[in-house]
């Protein structure tokens, strides 16, 4: 971009900070660089400066010389933005028909979205506006239909009539419209050349058996769909809801997989902290504002209390994931801002984040309530037990956990031993896997009760059909995977079901146990000193 930078930025003897954006010609005919003046207050001299560097840049790319020149009409508008004014007022044309001062307002906005285009005819702007979203799209001068102007008293009498009839209790579809009406030479009523009636024989025929002349056939060679720069933030926010239940749909399963049902749950909760707003509007400083709502950690809904800064980690990714997408969308035109990987994604920390209960940092069994557990716990729940005090397993670990990747009593060859630089015999026992959701390979060395574990799921696994080095090692009693969802999409909560019968167990024979949950058991420490307590699974 044509522009002049410096290590350090001070103001000139009047105190204003000043960019030199873009080219121009002198008053003497020689090529040079347009000065702005930004204010006198660095912040949003800086923020002026963004907005300049993003206007130059999408016209610097749309032109095919080296070194374009400011036109009069843009270069008020960067005027404008240097003085920090939110909008550019535009005139309609002396014989601009309604959709054509529409249709070049929205052009403008999709294409410069640092600033916001006002009409100044309102009226003629809305009419414009209402006859363009007939057709979804913008026309240009490729397309063969004409749009002809709306009547105007037409117009507000179908208002008119719209709200009578939501105040006698009528739902009108707002996907209808409101459709410009001429009249024939014997007073019937003709549409737009164009649009069809749900009557007409053709829009009832499957495309593929209309005929090549039928004017549905017309109307998808003539005048395709094309992106919509005045779309808003929650209907793209609906469109990437589609896409994450197809991108993430398990025909295997026939569901959508349990991290496609978070996304798209995250997505429907943005919508309740963000208003909706044009995405032609959603510049770089409305990006940045997005970003920073999350990094500050906002109140739940209905509480005065900060979010947590997990939580707000997430929300702030999948908002990335989301923009990302909308980038590569054909259905909108919009781009990320210039600057998009420069964005400060930090959440921000508070005091309260810092405050232990204890000395440990998160709440793990003591070596007493796990003694407990073992005691009680009967053996398919053992099992569940050594695997994650063993391996550090999680629910998705034990889950899919195969038969193939548990070798018992097998050590090393001599090459493995050098490698690992760890010596190992025949009396040792591995689980070898490669982690699914990172591709690491990793081994976890079995102490003998987890070994012992292992031996009754195994004789326990071949009671089921399709034992195999890639059969699940450990199902359900009914010989179902632990992590098939149910019948509504959920998760299948069958672990944490059978540790929570288990906690209720220990604590109705009056022992006292911490109601923690099953992931507090992948991070407990004392698994080793539990290996002196004598207890088998069988």
């Amino acid at each position: 971009m044509a522009t002049r930078s410096r290590k350090t930025w001070k103001p000139d003897s009047r105190g204003y900070y000043t960019r030199q954006i873009g080219w121009e010609m002198s008053k003497t005919g020689k090529l040079q660089q347009h000065k702005f003046l930004l204010g006198t207050d660095r912040k949003e001299a800086d923020r002026r400066e963004r907005k300049l560097r993003e206007l130059w840049d999408t016209f610097e790319k749309s032109c095919s010389e080296g070194r374009p020149l400011w036109s009069d009409a843009l270069l008020l508008i960067a005027q404008r933005v240097a003085k920090g004014l939110p909008d550019a007022p535009i005139p309609r044309g002396p014989r601009e028909m309604q959709h054509q001062y529409a249709a070049r307002i929205q052009r403008m906005q999709a294409r410069y979205p640092v600033i916001s285009f006002v009409p100044e005819d309102q009226h003629a702007f809305e009419i414009g506006q209402a006859a363009l979203e007939l057709f979804e799209a913008i026309p240009d001068k490729k397309e063969v239909i004409e749009i002809r102007p709306l009547e105007v008293d037409v117009y507000e009498a179908q208002l008119a009539a719209r709200k009578i009839a939501v105040q006698a209790g009528l739902v009108l579809d707002p996907a209808l419209g409101i459709a410009p009406v001429t009249s024939n030479t014997d007073g019937s009523i003709k549409p737009l050349p164009g649009i069809l009636k749900p009557s007409d024989p053709a829009a009832a025929l499957p495309v593929g058996k209309r005929k090549n002349n039928s004017p549905v056939n017309a109307i998808k060679q003539v005048a395709p769909k094309l992106p919509s720069p005045s779309a808003s933030l929650y209907r793209a926010f609906k469109s990437y809801q589609v896409y994450l239940e197809k991108e993430y749909f398990r025909h295997e399963t026939g569901h959508v997989s349990l991290w496609g049902q978070t996304q798209i749950r995250q997505i429907k909760n943005l919508k309740s902290h963000h208003p909706d707003r044009l995405l032609s509007v959603l510049d770089g400083d409305a990006v940045g504002e997005l970003i920073g709502y999350w990094r500050r950690r906002p109140c739940k809904i209905g509480t005065k209390d900060p979010m947590t800064a997990k939580s707000a980690s997430n929300y702030l990714g999948t908002l990335m994931r989301f923009l990302s997408w909308l980038h590569t969308s054909s259905e909108f035109k919009w781009e990320k801002p210039f600057a998009f990987s420069d964005y400060d994604t930090r959440i921000r920390r508070l005091p309260t984040d810092h405050v232990r209960k204890s000395i440990e940092q998160v709440d793990t069994f003591s070596l007493d309530e796990l003694r407990l557990l073992m005691r009680y716990g009967q053996p398919f729940e053992r099992l569940l037990l050594v695997l994650s005090l063993n391996c550090g397993f999680g629910r998705a670990e034990i889950s899919s956990l195969l038969v193939g990747e548990v070798q018992l009593f097998q050590g090393h060859s001599e090459r493995e031993q050098e490698v690992l630089g760890f010596v190992t015999t025949d009396e040792d026992s591995f689980i070898k896997r490669i982690r699914r959701k990172s591709g690491v390979y990793g081994e976890h060395i079995l102490f003998p009760m987890t070994v012992q574990a292992i031996e009754w799921a195994l004789e326990r696994r071949m009671k089921f059909p399709a034992f195999g080095d890639h059969a699940r090692l450990i199902l359900t009693e009914k010989g179902t995977a632990l992590d098939k969802q149910t019948v509504g999409s959920n998760a299948n909560q069958a672990i944490p079901n059978h540790f929570s019968r288990l906690i209720k167990r220990i604590q109705e024979d009056g022992n006292e146990i911490r109601n923690l949950s099953f992931g507090k058991l992948r991070i407990c420490r004392n698994f080793a000193v539990l290996q002196g307590t004598t207890l088998t699974v069988r």
